[in-house]
């Protein structure tokens, strides 16, 4: 308001000053009025204008007002949403790119625990990993060897009964994807294939129970009576054995639920690590290179506009070629805030998404996508509560609470689209290309989802930011305007020689 207040002041001074000058000037070249004189009267033009035209309103109707700020308003909303459809291509890029091996999140799906259960994971030899034990197949055979009798028959560890040796399998009393699911998904290969072989959990049993037992627990497996009448499985006998099964598991892997719980942080946390410091270094490196072009971006346009020397004559061309490079490096090493700012944000939503990835397991098995979903959320929370904490300088709370709000929905829908990518690609079933197939698809919805979203969390403008930000711009085009069209009026009068 006090900027126009002294606009207004200055154009009353201004006014006050015409009216004292006098506008009668003597002409310095005699030539050019009797020239003027002496041209003939333009009758036709006299006749032609009408008393109207010559009568001028400074006074705007309702409707010229409206129309005017309407078309302000659409100014305002072109600009807004020019940056908001850039960013949604953004997305939709970071989408389609995925099948390629080009995305932003490759590098962490490097790191990526697979938590899905693999018999092979606990059946072969420890040796090859650093570890100890022979392949499962081994231990079978040698223990099967060691435990026939003089008539070539097993006793089975169930029923007490004795049959061939040739329909006794070597049961594991705890099955391998039965203590998978129960945190054996956080063991490492070597952990996995010493648990594989180890005799603590082995017991022979005829095979016709051990295939039908497969992965259930022991124990629930022998009190169903139906199995217990099929199988003459002894209770005594079957208890013992499920016990032993557990007694080996808790070698391995705690059975209570805290202990378990605790016992899976600690080994997430490596992989948190590992995920975390790819994640923090994909983001530190991503910001790096936008500051890198940028620079270099910076120091071409100014190649261009002001030539190669820019004023430094007394240079050589390597002397500037120097100064250019050495102005690119002061960029980015002014902007280091920002690159360990981006490392930090990354490092710390890799490192939880990874804990959280582990522990969510206790209860589902979850597949690569699904990883890929709870860090993508984690990065989205992440961010929004930097952005809510830490807004960019000269925004304000509530637009930082409205940024926050579409980076939240932005991640919703982007986790929503993984999900939607899973299910495209099991309706596609085994067709060629199914996979990249369901990802440019899910990459597709995810794109213009976000832009959806984004779009209707503008639209409702629950904090006010877009119908502030849209009257500071009305009003200061218009203020711009007026200030241009007053230097107009004034220059106009100078040159008139009225002033």
């Amino acid at each position: 308001m006090s900027e126009r207040t002294d606009r207004f002041k200055n154009r009353k001074k201004k006014r006050e000053s015409y009216q004292k000058t006098s506008h009668l000037k003597i002409m310095s070249n005699s030539d050019s009025v009797n020239e003027l004189l002496s041209q003939e009267v333009d009758n036709d033009l006299i006749n032609n204008l009408s008393h109207d035209s010559q009568t001028y309103s400074i006074d705007a109707t309702q409707e010229e007002v409206k129309e005017s700020l309407e078309l302000l308003d659409k100014e305002f909303t072109k600009e807004k949403y020019d940056v908001l459809f850039e960013s949604g291509k953004e997305v939709l890029i970071d989408q389609l790119l995925k099948p390629l091996k080009l995305s932003r999140a490759d590098i962490a799906n490097n790191v990526d625990r697979n938590f899905e259960y693999n018999r092979d994971d606990y059946t072969k030899s420890s040796k090859a990993v650093g570890g100890k034990s022979d392949a499962f197949n081994t231990v079978r055979d040698q223990t099967k060897a060691n435990a026939i009798n003089e008539h070539g028959q097993i006793q089975d560890a169930n029923t007490g009964l004795w049959h061939n040796a040739s329909v006794m399998d070597l049961d594991h009393n705890k099955p391998l994807e039965n203590f998978h699911s129960d945190g054996g998904f956080m063991l490492d290969d070597v952990e996995k294939r010493e648990f594989g072989a180890d005799s603590d959990n082995h017991d022979f049993t005829h095979n016709s129970t051990n295939r039908s037992k497969g992965s259930q627990d022991h124990k629930d497996f022998s009190d169903n009576e139906q199995n217990k009448e099929k199988y003459n499985l002894d209770n005594r006998r079957t208890n013992a054995a499920h016990k032993r099964g557990e007694k080996a598991a808790n070698k391995y892997v705690p059975t209570g639920k805290l202990e378990k719980t605790a016992f899976i942080t600690k080994k997430a946390a490596p992989d948190g690590i590992k995920t975390g410091t790819a994640q923090g270094l994909q983001q530190a490196l991503g910001t790096l290179l936008s500051e890198f072009i940028t620079a270099i971006f910076a120091e071409v346009k100014d190649i261009f506009t002001n030539g190669w020397k820019n004023g430094q004559y007394n240079n050589t061309w390597i002397e500037i070629l120097k100064v250019r490079i050495g102005r690119v490096k002061d960029k980015l090493l002014g902007n280091w805030k920002n690159v360990a700012m981006a490392f930090g944000t990354g490092a710390l939503s890799g490192f939880l998404s990874a804990i959280i990835t582990a522990l969510v397991n206790m209860f589902v098995r979850t597949g690569k996508n699904i990883v890929r979903l709870i860090r993508e959320g984690f990065a989205s929370f992440i961010k929004a509560i930097k952005t809510l904490l830490f807004p960019p300088e000269g925004m304000s709370k509530k637009q930082a609470a409205h940024e926050a709000t579409k980076v939240l929905a932005t991640g919703i829908v982007i986790t929503g689209g993984i999900l939607a990518t899973e299910s495209i690609s099991t309706m596609l079933g085994g067709i060629p290309f199914a996979d990249t197939i369901a990802v440019i698809l899910g990459g597709l919805l995810t794109g213009l989802g976000s832009l959806f979203v984004v779009f209707m969390l503008d639209k409702l403008d629950m904090f006010g930011v877009n119908e502030n930000e849209r009257h500071e711009f009305i009003m200061g085009t218009l203020n711009n305007r007026i200030s241009l069209n007053i230097d107009e009026c004034n220059a106009s009068y100078e040159r008139i020689m009225l002033t």
